[in-house]
């Protein structure tokens, strides 16, 4: 089974079989459900999700860490994930069950814009922003995470999937020190990965 779809965002996109199991991936990347589910794991694994009632999901993919927060950790309040590609959102729908319902709400939007114009704020916001296996500059900007930061409840953890530490993490570091988090960083998740932690 493999179902090929044209995104004018992220190119091609596949979705396909691999051990029995759907996984999404883009040309150069695992976007869903494949090596990324498994970080995403680890890096929850290493935080926790006690006291969390509301989480933000920036880079939403198929929603691997969707159905790990309910189907894992049982985890049963409200998710607000964003999304910029409306075929991720359709392949997440149609292929993997993640669509819009009385827990779970969906927008389509750039994740600079929504930290910009929405004001809800969170327990645990979960960060994964690539355009196949590259974060788009703005979104490694202070002003951007500084934005983000604004929607972090007065205890919040903030988990951000960086992939691997190009040199351009300072402004992400630095504008959540001055909002008060506690950094962690960790590395090689999953053999690979580079993760960050922030908390207060």
């Amino acid at each position: 089974m493999n179902k090929k779809y044209r995104s004018r965002y992220n190119g091609i996109l596949e979705v396909s079989l691999v051990n029995g199991k759907k996984v999404l991936d883009g040309k150069n990347a695992n976007y869903s459900y494949g090596n990324l589910k498994v970080v995403w794991d680890k890096g929850l694994q290493k935080t926790g999700i006690e006291n969390v009632q509301r989480v933000l999901v920036l880079g939403m993919g198929g929603g691997s860490v969707i159905e790990l927060l309910r189907e894992k950790y049982n985890f049963n309040g409200k998710i607000v994930a964003v999304e910029i590609d409306p075929v991720i959102i359709e392949i997440a729908a149609n292929e993997f069950g993640i669509k819009n319902d009385k827990s779970l709400k969906i927008e389509c939007i750039d994740a600079a814009e929504y930290v910009t114009k929405r004001t809800s704020r969170f327990d645990l916001i979960l960060v994964d922003l690539f355009i196949d296996d590259k974060i788009p500059g703005k979104l490694l900007s202070e002003e951007f995470w500084k934005l983000l930061a604004g929607k972090a409840a007065h205890k919040c953890k903030i988990l951000f999937n960086a992939f691997e530490d190009t040199g351009k993490l300072e402004g992400v570091k630095s504008a959540l020190q001055n909002a008060g988090f506690i950094l962690k960083t960790f590395k090689n998740v999953n053999g690979a990965n580079l993760m960050i932690f922030a908390e207060r």
